[in-house]
């Protein structure tokens, strides 16, 4: 068997450094971006449901195309599948910055999405074809740490540059950092990789799996605003089983699948990929809902909150590079497992908050969710595409990116499906409408207590799920 494994320190270390800026990269603009919204809508002169469509679109993109992009970095090759996307996500994200209207940034936006999903998956499939296999765990938690990195300074980065020098100027910072990319990516990633048995491309598989996974998210984030008995809320809900349905038929009868089912039949990426998906679910969840049971029952200022919000990824960002080393020695197991631990004692802690609560104590909280993460993501990565075969690199981190972004966008849509639903039935008891519950602090803590107990017993299937999955020998 050819061995494609770079042996030279100067092109690893070049390699891991390019790879962790393109995912810097991304998290910087995500951050960046969030904290500019209420300026973009001010500008654009547009609702806050309208401007929501900037991030919403964004998502629905790069989660409905990841696999069919990574797919195709085992045919062309990761190298210029690498290059083309972060040229395509530079040229995106320079067209927002120019933007004169709310439609061009949504246009824009989605240009930048395309990108993402071109290079992301192709930059951890180059990590686990070009890196030796003990160097991949490190590799892959110093990635976890740029990710990090940009979810920390985003925030205060945008802020600064929305109150100095304007919102347009949030999409610039990224174009020299991502042309410097480009520059050394085409000079220093390799060339070579495995080759792919079957170098023939699925489009109806990638066409079925990008309309079903679009429609469900659509659906999934339109509830609460629409509610479930909306006709296009049902509409997109079945679409989206109908085209999960035919895609299911489709890839068990071509011979050249965008997704080979036989991935599935591997124990440990199966059980792998589902407790990323329960960890993402239970982590963007709770990060989503937090500012509001700050704001809502414990009467904390946004300032505040949002220096609370700091916590969970400055812990990712120290601990994952520590996580995935540890991953290289012992296996993905024991790390991942801890880390859901973790999980389950920070969801567990929060269940315990109230109105009387110490601001130490919210702080410790957050930190324990931080902790959980930093340990668990790297080597549950590293699981993932240990598990497949190396000639479909590509499509197992295809799987993986995917299976984040449907926990994070799930978890976002589900966390205040819950928590309204406990509400309105503490509202029913008392006779008093929804609206009037923000009056009684008891009922508001009660409500997102139920939200934090049902993320308990997530983070607990999550547990389940690492304990059972093994390093693939």
């Amino acid at each position: 068997m050819e061995d494609y494994t770079i042996r030279d320190k100067g092109k690893q270390i070049a390699l891991v450094a390019l790879a962790a800026a393109s995912i810097f990269i991304a998290t910087l603009d995500y951050s960046m971006l969030n904290i500019s919204l209420p300026n973009i809508a001010k500008y654009f002169d547009v609702k806050l449901i309208t401007v929501s469509w900037i991030p919403l679109s964004y998502l629905l993109i790069i989660t409905s195309s990841l696999l069919g992009f990574g797919k195709l970095g085992d045919i062309k090759g990761y190298k210029k599948l690498f290059i083309l996307g972060m040229s395509i996500f530079i040229g995106g994200t320079f067209l927002c910055s120019l933007a004169p209207k709310m439609a061009s940034m949504l246009v824009s936006r989605i240009v930048q999405s395309f990108g993402e999903a071109m290079y992301s998956p192709v930059a951890i499939a180059l990590i686990t074809t070009a890196l030796p296999k003990e160097l991949r765990g490190k590799a892959l938690g110093i990635m976890a740490l740029a990710q990090g990195v940009g979810l920390t300074i985003g925030p205060v980065l945008g802020a600064l540059i929305n109150s100095y020098v304007g919102w347009r100027f949030v999409f610039l910072v990224n174009i020299p950092i991502g042309l410097a990319v480009i520059f050394f990516a085409a000079k220093m990633l390799p060339d070579r990789q495995p080759e792919a048995v079957d170098k023939r491309f699925d489009i109806v598989g990638a066409g079925l799996i990008f309309v079903s996974l679009s429609t469900f998210l659509f659906a999934l984030n339109s509830v609460t605003r629409l509610g479930m008995g909306n006709m296009i809320v049902l509409g997109c809900f079945a679409a989206s089983v109908i085209s999960i349905i035919a895609f299911i038929i489709a890839e068990r009868r071509i011979p050249y699948p965008v997704l080979d089912p036989r991935l599935f039949r591997n124990k440990n990426f199966s059980l792998a990929n589902t407790a990323v998906f329960l960890s993402v679910f239970v982590y963007m969840g709770l990060y989503f809902i937090f500012p509001f049971y700050l704001e809502m029952v414990c009467d904390i200022p946004v300032t505040k909150a949002g220096m609370v919000l700091m916590f969970p990824p400055l812990m990712m960002m120290m601990i994952a590079p520590f996580s995935g080393k540890l991953s290289d020695i012992t296996g993905s197991r024991l790390p991942c497992s801890m880390g859901m631990v973790f999980a389950v004692v920070g969801a567990t802690m929060l269940t315990f908050l109230d109105r009387s609560t110490s601001f130490n104590y919210i702080i410790a909280c957050q930190l324990v969710m931080g902790v959980a993460m930093g340990m668990f993501l790297a080597p549950n990565n590293r699981l993932v595409m240990m598990s497949a075969p190396a000639d479909k690199q590509g499509v197992a981190s295809g799987v993986y990116k995917t299976m984040i972004s449907i926990g994070g966008a799930v978890g976002l849509a589900v966390s205040p499906i819950v928590l309204m639903g406990s509400l309105a039935r503490a509202a029913a008891k008392i006779n008093i409408p929804l609206s009037e519950v923000k009056m009684h602090p008891e009922i508001m803590t009660q409500g997102f207590r139920t939200l934090f107990v049902f993320m308990v017993f997530a983070s607990i299937l999550s547990l389940i799920a690492s304990v059972l999955a093994a390093d693939r020998d």
